[in-house]
């Protein structure tokens, strides 16, 4: 059954695929009204395998998978036939790129009866098994996974899943799944850096007593070689940083006594206003082709005008700040009046930025905000150092001193505790002396040889973009403040400060259609771009879409390269993109 709105004719591309890879057939809708705008028979597949198959076509599609929600229904007599819900929302994912996904399950096994009777008797759950569903190129995290499940769960390979003996009861409610929950969310969120997406249990049974945990993670960032968090589950005496001094401002008290490592604390109103200025003087209208068009029900903007801060959070952590301060003791000292050494987030931030030391600066870094809050606990980790595959100016900790930068990067948790809000790390950076470059390549050995603490590639200079500094030291960066924020595509909503921001924006995300307007070329409007590359995959020739307010409507000849205003019949050129995935 299908449900919602027929977004970027997902009803029609959608029975194409089902009929095509399930043979599903499309249902007589009847007559006095249905509880589903569109319904089909199929042949019943396993249900993790079809809801991986069905998720990685609709990510491939520009969508992405918000919920997933399984449970047991009664058909023809089969007490445990599944039923799962998915919800996906269009335009979170890039069209043409497949996020990496991950379905684990967690089989608890069976029980005696007998001893599901007594419920202070505790039982080893027989028949108990772990299954994963790969969807996309998961082979480096299942490698790990593997591992994981080997040597930490003790489990053993076979039949596609592994068998293991972790899985206790009490009579029908009390285990321990939720237990070996969090053992499995910890490692593929604080170890391999995947992104949460969401969990949900099915009873089996005619008690619900065979209990299935289904988890679903997602990897957000194959496109671009990032450093992971760093793994300090293990105990760290404080004795390390006993006689490092702790800045003045810090407030936890168990942090302040020792007691604890770490702790994140809610922003102080100064805080949050000075983190809102800095993002907004650092904000330019500037695309690149590491920006992925974001579906707006209102609005036809390839960028937001503005990032706004709903909460933010900062983080005490001694360990961290520890590290900072020894790798001080040997940084360069920059030229810091020159033009070229000065770091544009230096240009805000008020409160915060007073409490920098020299040589530092606070820089940005996009993420999501489940895995900012695991950052801000670990700071970053360098475990492949020297490692240049899918970076621009070779492996290391990519910051940006401008906002919209990091935005690009940035995603929702598809949910969870902030649904549709992104983050950003506002991470305290030892710039020291910089090693600038303009040009791609891996420069790591070459800054290390010139005395320099990091890389800055000064892509505003070559073409106009952004400075992106790169950081080969983990021990540099403290990520300090988590920012969960939303983008607004309403320049209406700006304040006057900001009006400069109403222009279009320069540059292009190398993946969308252009037309040449007077001033030169131009990207096509978002929804116009997401259909001609619909249609150039399908191999029609022709786009009609209505844009602007009031509705102008518009055909894009594919074939002929022109776009056409149907009211005035005046033509423009239209050039394809640089890159079609």
């Amino acid at each position: 059954e299908v449900c919602g709105e027929d977004v970027y004719d997902i009803y029609h591309n959608l029975e194409e695929w089902l009929q095509k890879s399930w043979g599903c057939k499309r249902t007589k809708q009847l007559e006095n009204g249905t509880f589903a705008d569109a319904k089909f028979s199929w042949k019943a597949q396993d249900v993790a395998v079809s809801t991986g198959e069905i998720i990685g076509w609709f990510h491939k599609g520009g969508w992405q998978l918000q919920v997933c929600s399984q449970g047991t229904v009664k058909v023809k007599g089969q007490a445990d036939s599944r039923e799962q819900q998915i919800i996906l929302r269009p335009g979170a994912s890039g069209l043409g790129i497949l996020e990496p996904h991950l379905i684990i399950e967690l089989y608890m096994g069976e029980g005696t009866q007998e001893l599901y009777d007594q419920p202070e008797v505790t039982q080893l759950l027989g028949n108990q098994y772990i299954r994963v569903v790969q969807v996309g190129d998961c082979a480096s995290a299942v490698a790990k996974f593997h591992d994981f499940v080997v040597e930490y769960l003790g489990g053993t390979p076979g039949d596609g899943r592994y068998y293991c003996d972790i899985f206790l009861g009490r009579g029908i409610t009390d285990n321990n799944l939720g237990q070996w929950t969090m053992r499995v969310c910890d490692f593929m969120v604080d170890r391999l850096g995947w992104s949460f997406v969401v969990c949900n249990v099915c009873n089996l049974g005619d008690a619900g007593q065979f209990r299935e945990q289904q988890l679903v993670f997602r990897y957000d960032g194959e496109r671009r070689e990032i450093a992971s968090a760093a793994d300090l589950t293990s105990t760290i005496s404080p004795s390390i940083w006993a006689g490092t001094e702790k800045p003045p401002y810090w407030l936890c008290e168990a942090v302040l006594k020792d007691e604890v490592m770490q702790k994140a604390i809610a922003c102080e109103p100064e805080e949050l206003v000075a983190l809102q200025k800095m993002m907004d003087l650092t904000f330019k209208r500037v695309l690149t082709r590491d920006r992925v068009a974001e579906y707006q029900a209102t609005f036809n903007e390839e960028m937001p005008y503005r990032l706004e801060v709903v909460h933010a959070f900062r983080s005490e952590n001694s360990y961290l700040w520890h590290r900072l301060q020894e790798r001080r003791q040997r940084y360069s000292h920059a030229d810091e009046h020159s033009e070229e050494a000065q770091v544009k987030s230096l240009k805000a931030g008020g409160v915060v930025n007073s409490r920098l030391a020299p040589g530092e600066a606070y820089l940005f870094h996009g993420t999501n905000p489940s895995s900012s809050m695991s950052i801000l606990k670990t700071g970053f980790t360098l475990s492949s150092a020297g490692k240049s595959t899918g970076t621009m100016f070779g492996y290391g900790i990519y910051l940006a001193e401008c906002s919209s930068k990091s935005d690009e990067y940035a995603r929702d948790d598809g949910g969870g505790s902030f649904p549709q809000l992104l983050a950003m790390l506002v991470c305290r950076s030892l710039v020291g002396k910089a090693f600038f470059v303009q040009d791609s390549g891996d420069y790591i050995a070459r800054a290390q040889a010139a005395g320099c603490d990091c890389i800055c590639g000064d892509r505003e200079k070559r073409v106009g973009t952004y400075r992106e500094f790169v950081f080969f030291e983990e021990e540099q960066v403290v990520p300090e403040y988590a920012v969960i924020y939303r983008r607004e595509y309403n320049k209406e909503k700006l304040p006057p400060f900001l009006k400069h921001l109403k222009s279009f924006p320069t540059g292009t995300t190398g993946r969308s259609w252009q037309v040449r307007l007077d001033r030169g070329w131009a990207n096509v409007a978002p929804e116009a771009n997401r259909l001609m590359l619909l249609a150039y995959k399908r191999g029609e020739t022709t786009v009609e879409v209505e844009l602007g307010s009031p509705p102008t409507k518009y055909t894009f000849d594919i074939a002929k390269g022109v776009q056409r205003n149907q009211t005035t019949g005046k033509e423009r050129p239209l050039r394809r993109p640089m890159v079609i995935d």
